[in-house]
């Protein structure tokens, strides 16, 4: 017993359990290259990955652009199913409701109008004529309404000649995405997307101010949800623009082909990024460059250059927290650092327009290589973001 007057020692108080991370999944655009993302999410939540403890993962955020945003609306309107099942369902729309079905459907994004080949393909009148019929009607309208417009165009310009002349073509007038707006209605459920406990964020350019926008569960109205996964996977120069809520909106990956400084700023201190690009110093420069091989190389170098930028923001993050819990004490510590683990392939997935290529066989071999990928994830390899250790 202490003597009667001597300064008692108060015991220090236990240090809080430190709460669990907030994980968040973030998946970049790349058209049907996002097959790819289908194979990493299979290891990543069967617990398959190196590094993981054998912890299947479950994210409470998801952030997506374009046919990111296409996975991310999936995997969150099934947040009622396990993991597991989730993803073994999302493969099986990819394999079965994205992938090259007869000619006259071409794939579950788009189809070419007024396609000629599919009046010589039987397959097309026995599947459906009803359909093949009122598409061809559909694409009549549609090809003299754009020859009025732009004819009318064309002959009230002021513009040089050679401007107004290029003006008359448009690629995208080819280009029909109601397969995917079918597609969307089928395999993604609105209500189940409001009332999910994981938080979703979606990114998508709007064509008139050049601003990313940003939108979330209660963003996926019934009437809206198809417009947002649309309109942030709307390739200018492909596919049209998307207008809902009076703005015309493209594809998120202008601005934001990662999403990273979204899940982010929503919380998550434990982030799994699946991105498309490989490194490009792994591109192999042409010996004779082409408009396509051009585009796909300016496309890698700006996107890994915004995408940098973010990871060298996590990594300043990380020290900053890092230095404050040295003055104040690891007890006192208010913030977590960031950790950030990194998945994409090292080289290129397929030819330089594979991001339009929806053949199966090339799909299911994406799945397959994503999830072989995964499972040989090396932290050191690929560049990821981990705290620096807290003497």
């Amino acid at each position: 017993m202490s003597r009667r007057g001597a300064p008692q020692r108060v015991p220090a108080p236990a240090a809080a359990p430190a709460p669990a991370p907030e994980k968040a999944l973030v998946l970049s655009g790349g058209g049907a290259l996002a097959a790819y993302e289908i194979g990493v999410m299979k290891a990543l939540f069967t617990g398959r990955v190196p590094g993981e403890a054998g912890q299947p993962l479950d994210p409470g955020i998801v952030c997506g652009t374009s046919s990111g945003a296409f996975n991310g609306a999936m995997l969150v309107s099934r947040s009622a199913l396990p993991a597991g099942e989730a993803i073994a369902e999302m493969e099986r729309i990819w394999l079965e409701g994205v992938a090259n079905a007869v000619a006259c459907r071409g794939n579950g994004i788009f189809r070419w109008r007024g396609n000629p080949l599919d009046l010589l393909d039987p397959r097309c009148l026995i599947g459906d004529p009803l359909r093949f019929w009122r598409e061809r009607a559909e694409d009549t309208v549609f090809f003299a309404r754009q020859l009025y417009q732009r004819t009318l165009r064309f002959a009230r310009s002021r513009d040089p000649f050679e401007q107004r002349f290029l003006e008359l073509f448009d690629l995208g007038s080819l280009i029909s995405i109601a397969p995917f707006a079918e597609l969307l209605r089928r395999v993604v459920d609105p209500a189940a997307i409001r009332g999910s406990t994981r938080s979703l964020s979606i990114a998508a350019t709007n064509w008139e101010t050049g601003e990313i926008q940003l939108f979330g569960n209660q963003d996926m109205t019934d009437a809206d949800s198809g417009l947002v996964i649309m309109a942030s996977g709307a390739i200018p120069g492909f596919f049209p623009p998307v207008a809902f809520r009076g703005q015309p909106y493209v594809d998120g990956g202008l601005l934001m082909n990662t999403p990273l400084s979204p899940a982010i700023h929503a919380g998550a201190d434990l982030l799994f990024v699946i991105y498309l690009d490989p490194d490009v110093r792994n591109i192999p420069l042409s010996g004779l460059d082409t408009s396509v091989t051009t585009f796909q190389r300016m496309f890698a170098i700006a996107t890994a250059a915004n995408f940098n930028r973010d990871i060298e923001m996590a990594e300043q993050i990380n020290s900053t927290l890092a230095a404050r819990a040295a003055r104040a004490g690891a007890r006192e510590r208010p913030y977590r650092p960031l950790t950030i683990h990194r998945f994409h392939p090292g080289d290129l997935l397929g030819a330089s327009l594979g991001f339009l290529s929806f053949e199966r066989d090339a799909l299911a071999a994406l799945i397959e290589r994503g999830t072989s990928d995964a499972m040989a994830h090396d932290c050191s390899a690929a560049g990821c973001v981990l705290p620096p250790a807290v003497r």
